[in-house]
């Protein structure tokens, strides 16, 4: 017959060695193999709750139950016979497992099922039959009792009365096993409350003993206690003198500690405020370097247009001289011809306009020379301020040298400017005086035949160029006016030759 492994339904965990696949069913829900307990080892099944006796009129009666549980997951499993009465069904130490609560697997296969083969099935109560196979079941003392009245066909009374006697002693054995688990169970508990109390009665022996041992240890603590009382007495006086006198060199300490603390704290406001005010002239120095910065920006830009401007001026100068030259060719030719007696071509009006815009030529001149001076002025000014402020940055105690560089450079910008306005002076006073015949170097670097288109855009950029700057506005009306004062007589002379 095949070998199996009985598993526990809940948790799948072997409970025993594997046993051959013979079973005895009790009642419906029951099974025990039909092997003898020392074939079988269920290591795995443990038991648990109070022993009690089988029901009567049961296959079980009279039999110590106990309940038998998984040692892995304590579900339950069923019943353990723990003893059970001469010649009876079970064994002793024989378990009763609930049919649901196991699983039955082939030894050499884990994973493959196996269905329980019923040799034997029996019924819990013995009202019927007992046994439904071919064997028949071993009868009980009960039952021998039974089949003997049977045979010999006794009076009912008698059969009645030896029921009621089977059933008081059934009532009896049922009633002396209690009793002598009952008196068991009192023996060991009995036994038990003994062991307490002797561990009891040593535990208190030991507190005495270890009360007794503090107390000893206390009186000699308070002997010495009172020994250093009397020593730590005569040496407190000295240690408080001594500490007397060192209270006082802290108290003198402390005092100058404090003065000292005093000052630090006046020396420390102080140079806070010098921070701050050291902060607050780097702010300034800082904003006023961001405006030159932007009046530079400005004068650049200023630079330029008069630069453009200047070369348009250039090339309408050049482009004029052209035309005074041809004019001049065809005076003179003219005045080689035979005068005729009619008026002359060119009129004193044209030679008007064109003195007029020669002298305005020529103040757009001077003014691109005074922006050129301004710049420059300019740059070394942004330039003098930025070593300023860098040196404010790195060391405060530079403030007051940094305001004498600023009286420095108002003293040096105000000689630029006087100088500036005797250069544009003497630059007016010299265009008025010289007139338009002579050539600058700036001027003739530039070439004629480039800048040929330069009188038509010259005249939209000179009411840009006159407001650039009031300075120059000023210094451009003044040359304008000596231009004009000198242009006059030119005109007359031009008209008197004509």
């Amino acid at each position: 017959m095949d070998l199996i492994i009985c598993k526990c339904a809940s948790c799948d965990v072997v409970l025993g060695t594997p046993l051959t696949n013979s079973w005895t069913q009790l009642g419906k829900n029951y099974m025990t193999p039909a092997a003898s307990v020392d074939h079988v080892d269920f290591a795995r099944v443990a038991t648990s709750g109070l022993v009690r006796l089988g029901d009567a009129d049961t296959l079980i009666a009279g039999c110590q139950l106990q309940i038998a549980e998984c040692a892995g997951c304590r579900s339950n499993l069923g019943q353990k016979c723990l003893k059970s009465p001469e010649h009876h069904v079970l064994e002793d130490g024989q378990i009763i497992f609930r049919i649901p609560s196991i699983n039955l697997k082939m030894a050499s296969d884990m994973r493959r099922k196996v269905t329980a083969q019923i040799k034997r099935t029996l019924k819990l109560k013995l009202n019927g039959p007992s046994t439904t196979d071919n064997e028949g079941a071993c009868p009980t003392h009960d039952d021998h009792v039974q089949t003997d009245g049977a045979g010999d066909d006794p009076n009912p009374e008698l059969l009645q009365m030896q029921a009621d006697l089977v059933a008081q002693r059934r009532e009896i054995a049922r009633i002396g096993s209690t009793g002598v688990y009952v008196v068991s169970s009192f023996e060991t508990a009995i036994a038990r409350v003994d062991q307490q109390i002797r561990q009891l009665n040593d535990s208190v022996d030991g507190i005495r003993s270890d009360a007794g041992r503090q107390r000893d240890a206390l009186e000699a603590l308070e002997s010495r206690a009172t020994d250093n009382d009397t020593r730590q007495v005569c040496q407190c006086e000295a240690v408080v003198a001594r500490l007397d006198q060192q209270l006082q060199v802290t108290d003198k300490i402390v005092t100058d500690l404090r003065r000292a603390l005093q000052q630090s704290q006046s020396e420390s406001e102080t140079l806070r405020q010098q921070l701050a005010l050291t902060r607050q002239e780097l702010d300034e120095a800082k904003s006023e370097a961001a405006t030159v910065k932007a009046d530079v920006e400005e004068a650049k830009n200023a630079a330029q247009e008069s630069l453009a401007a200047s070369r348009e001026d250039a090339c309408e100068v050049s482009s004029l001289r052209r035309e005074l030259k041809q004019l001049r060719a065809e005076l003179d030719d003219q005045r080689a011809l035979p005068r005729p007696a009619a008026s002359s071509s060119v009129s004193s009006h044209e030679l008007d306009i064109l003195a007029s815009t020669i002298s305005k030529i020529g103040n757009r001149a001077s003014q691109v020379e005074s922006l050129q001076m301004e710049f420059e002025l300019f740059k070394t000014r942004l330039q003098r301020l930025e070593a300023r402020s860098d040196a404010s940055s790195t060391h405060a105690s530079r403030a007051t040298a940094t305001t004498t560089a600023d009286a420095r450079d108002d003293e040096a910008q105000a000689g630029y400017e006087g100088n500036f306005r005797r250069k544009r002076a003497f630059i007016g006073r010299d265009e008025a005086r010289g007139g338009f015949d002579g050539n600058s170097p700036k001027r003739a670097a530039l070439s004629i035949s480039d800048h040929d288109s330069g009188i038509s855009t010259g005249c939209s950029r000179t009411d840009d160029l006159y407001r650039s700057s009031s300075g120059s506005g000023k210094s451009a009306w003044r040359s304008r006016g000596g231009a004009e004062d000198y242009a006059a007589p030119r005109r007359e002379s031009w008209s008197g030759n004509g």
